[in-house]
């Protein structure tokens, strides 16, 4: 039934000339942990990448899962470069559609907006925390060479210093 549903709301958007993105069912991440929000932010911390001050802290709980998983949910948080409007939906939108898209249809709340450098200038992009330890980037624009992929800080010139948590 929601796989009619979904092809009749395709259907329908594309009579107007709109694009589906609806995606397919996934399966959410199962191999989770939590850890509080104070255990995620020691560890960035740790390699020089700081919270954004917001004053209110938002979840005091983080779910982080392993690189594998990681590597499994990486396809589903590409999204089109066709979606870039300059000032509008630009770096920092691909950011925050990834960690919504990441808790949502995984659960794995610890993949943030991140902020930092990388060639092109100050840019967003999600940040992660592996169960294993390792603190992960991604690039979700997938006009991006290094896009779909998790690197390490420095790879591809990019060099985080805060977090969205």
């Amino acid at each position: 039934m929601r796989k009619l549903i979904r092809e009749i709301a395709c259907g329908i958007g594309r009579s107007f000339g709109a694009e589906c993105f609806l995606h397919t069912d996934v399966a959410p991440v199962i191999n989770l942990l939590r850890i509080s929000r104070s255990e995620f932010l020691a560890e960035m911390v740790k390699v020089g990448i700081v919270p954004i001050d917001m004053g209110t802290p938002l979840d005091s709980v983080m779910t982080i899962t392993t690189e594998s998983e990681l590597e499994r949910i990486a396809p589903h948080l590409v999204y089109p470069a066709g979606w870039y409007i300059e000032e509008i939906w630009d770096c920092e939108d691909y950011a925050i559609q990834a960690q919504g898209d990441a808790s949502r249809k995984f659960h794995v709340s610890g993949i943030r907006m991140g902020l930092g450098w990388m060639p092109l200038g100050y840019h967003g992009f999600p940040i992660t925390l592996s169960k294993e330890g390792t603190t992960w980037l991604f690039e979700p624009n997938a006009g991006f060479s290094c896009a779909g992929k998790w690197f390490k800080i420095d790879d591809n010139g990019y060099s985080p210093n805060k977090v969205l948590a």
